[in-house]
């Protein structure tokens, strides 16, 4: 379909694209010819009080102007078009609040900010936490929004590019030429970050976003503090899901925001952000494009077999099979462990045990479990050693051991090879209304897994997170509710890295998991594009498919946003490369038509010549797209 428009230059990178519900997709934006301003708007979490000092620096951090504010969120300054500035914002009132709807903990007797006097540090109770906003963006002409966060200000003090880390043209804390999906994308994971920071605070007094983050981008031996504050930025996204207080425009990017938050999170190879001067008339967009096609011409027939093969072969290895085996090695430690240990109510003594179709040879000091059976339906083995066991209502229960494991399911084989195996929950009985006597919470677990496939074998590290909830007829339900898998898969044709996650989008509505959204960043070596990365949001039985999508694709350190529409044969393109540039290109039939533009200003029209899709410049220069 794709070859339509660009035979196999972008069709390269799109071969693999699922579909997209995005209900803004025939969003048209307001363009000029020229542009003689550009402006910056703000947004700050609102937990955070909006009124405040906004400073305004050069990019040698010299402040340019001081502005007091009454809302953050409501305020647009004018800058210089085509520049590099950081932007900061000082609350007036530091004060935060919990921001978690079942708490933020304990809290020390008397505390002044405990309302209610129950020692606990409440939903919307102060916290003793304060934080600091900062981002750095360029200019691009037209609208610019930055999005503030404890975050964004690490990476700007480091001086750091974000670009590759967020997965698209901009960092995730700036946006230029966008729709409203992903103006609401970049504000869950603003507040995301911003949740994570307050938490860690609450948890640790001593925790610093801008220490954590220089410890893990120095790759320093103790990375405690970035681990859990990469974990508490993930949990915001179940906090909501999982709740009916929780943020409605959530589920329609949750998959986004998940994997925007696990990229930027276990991204390790930041480098430092180029200020080099941008010319309005650069077509550096067009170079972009160009060496997407360059690579797809050196094999023009085989190229597209390629990832075809690729893509299918990988759509195998994330199949039903393989969820199912992940789904019943979770469940049935949960299972089994909160039921038969120190964690179980009551005192369970060592013995033998009959769980359903599970036998179960507990023992204490030390504490090891010998699991055989089936859980649903599939055969598993499980052997476990845990040496270490903290209960805590205050902390969570936290268990670290040795697990031994397989879990069959046909051809699909997932073992575990003496593995370390970390399973934490959170600590957190929220009563509920429905069943007062439910236990409510979060279960995490962590470990090192191989799933052996017909074609292939992924191995790598696996953490899911298991919500205990209460569904809306009052029965105590266990969901997976995220899921992210780091690693390789390795066959005859490919040996792909890849970071796989997904999220749980609507637990209250269906089955359980019955709406998982999916989201892959893959990392491919292929024939003369050996840096070529990819990453998409959608269904796995989709990655092969070609229909309307929105994709990523790096190649040469360069970053593309692909938006593709499809409609009646019509198909529109909109690539978005960096520093806010963005091509447009319309096809009916042997007519086209769009342009590309720098922000809001338009450099040129998209037309055909001789047949030959391309640029017409006002000076009377064609360039084709290929």
């Amino acid at each position: 379909m794709l070859k339509q428009i660009i035979p196999l230059g972008v069709a390269i990178a799109l071969v693999g694209c699922g579909s997209s519900s995005d209900s803004d997709s025939s969003e048209s934006v307001a363009v000029s010819e020229i542009a003689t301003s550009s402006s910056v708007s703000f947004y700050v979490s609102n937990w955070q009080s909006p009124q405040g000092t906004l400073n305004v620096l050069d990019s040698d951090g010299v402040v340019q102007e001081s502005i007091e504010v009454e809302n953050i969120n409501t305020v647009s300054v004018s800058v210089t078009p085509l520049t590099f500035n950081s932007f900061e914002f000082i609350p007036s009132d530091m004060a935060l609040p919990c921001p978690r709807f079942t708490g933020c903990g304990r809290t020390v007797r008397g505390d002044v900010n405990d309302l209610n006097a129950n020692r606990l540090i409440d939903y919307q109770e102060l916290t003793a936490v304060t934080l600091n906003y900062k981002a750095d963006a360029f200019s691009a002409p037209g609208v610019n929004t930055v999005y503030l966060s404890p975050l964004s200000k690490a990476i700007t003090d480091e001086g750091f590019s974000a670009t590759q880390a967020s997965l698209s043209a901009t960092p995730f804390y700036h946006l230029t030429h966008s729709n409203l999906n992903a103006s609401v994308e970049a504000e869950m994971v603003t507040n995301a970050f911003t949740y994570a920071a307050i938490l860690a605070g609450v948890a640790d007094s001593t925790f610093s976003v801008e220490s954590a983050f220089n410890a893990f981008t120095n790759s320093e031996t103790d990375q405690q503090a970035w681990e859990d504050y990469s974990d508490l930025a993930a949990q915001y996204v179940t906090d909501n899901l999982f709740s009916d207080e929780g943020n409605g425009l959530l589920p329609n990017v949750a998959g986004q925001v998940k994997q925007t938050i696990a990229s930027v999170t276990t991204f390790t190879n930041w480098q430092a952000r180029s200020t080099e001067v941008q010319s309005l008339d650069s077509r550096e967009l067009l170079v972009d494009t160009r060496n997407i096609i360059g690579a797809a011409r050196l094999q023009e027939k085989s190229y597209s077999d390629e990832l075809d093969v690729k893509f299918a072969e990988l759509e195998d290895a994330f199949d039903e099979d393989t969820q199912r085996t992940l789904d019943a090695l979770t469940n049935a430690l949960n299972e089994v462990i909160t039921n038969y240990s120190p964690l179980a109510d009551g005192s369970t003594p060592s013995g033998q045990y009959k769980l359903r179709d599970l036998d179960i040879d507990y023992s204490q000091s030390p504490y090891t479990w010998a699991i055989t059976g089936t859980y649903d339906e599939l055969p598993i083995t499980i052997d476990l050693s845990i040496p270490t066991f903290r209960v805590s209502g205050v902390l969570g229960n936290k268990i670290e051991g040795i697990m031994s494991a397989t879990v069959t399911n046909g051809t699909t084989v997932l073992s575990v090879d003496v593995s370390e195996l970390l399973i934490e929950f959170d600590g957190i009985d929220a009563q509920s209304e429905l069943n007062p006597e439910a236990d409510t919470g979060i279960t995490q677990v962590t470990t090192n897994v191989i799933i052996d496939k017909a074609a292939g074998k992924l191995e790598g590290d696996l953490s899911l997170n298991l919500n205990r909830f209460v569904n809306s007829l009052g029965e105590e339900s266990t969901t997976l509710s995220t899921f992210d898998f780091n690693g390789d898969y390795v066959s005859d044709i490919q040996n792909t890295a890849f970071h796989i996650t997904a999220v749980e989008a609507s637990p209250f509505i269906g089955e359980d998991n019955d709406d998982l959204a999916f989201t892959f960043e893959l990392d491919f070596p292929l024939s003369g594009a050996s840096d070529f990365k990819f990453a998409y949001v959608g269904d796995v039985e989709n990655l092969s498919e070609l229909t309307s999508t929105d994709i990523f694709v790096s190649i040469k350190n360069r970053a593309l946003d692909l938006r593709i529409r499809d409609v009646s044969g019509n198909i529109n393109l909109i690539a978005k490369g960096e520093n806010g540039r963005w091509l447009d290109v319309k096809q009916k039939g042997r007519n086209y038509s769009g342009g590309l533009y720098f922000g809001d200003t338009k450099l040129a029209d998209v037309t055909a010549v001789r047949g030959i899709p391309g640029v017409l410049f006002p000076n009377g220069e064609f360039e084709s797209l290929f």
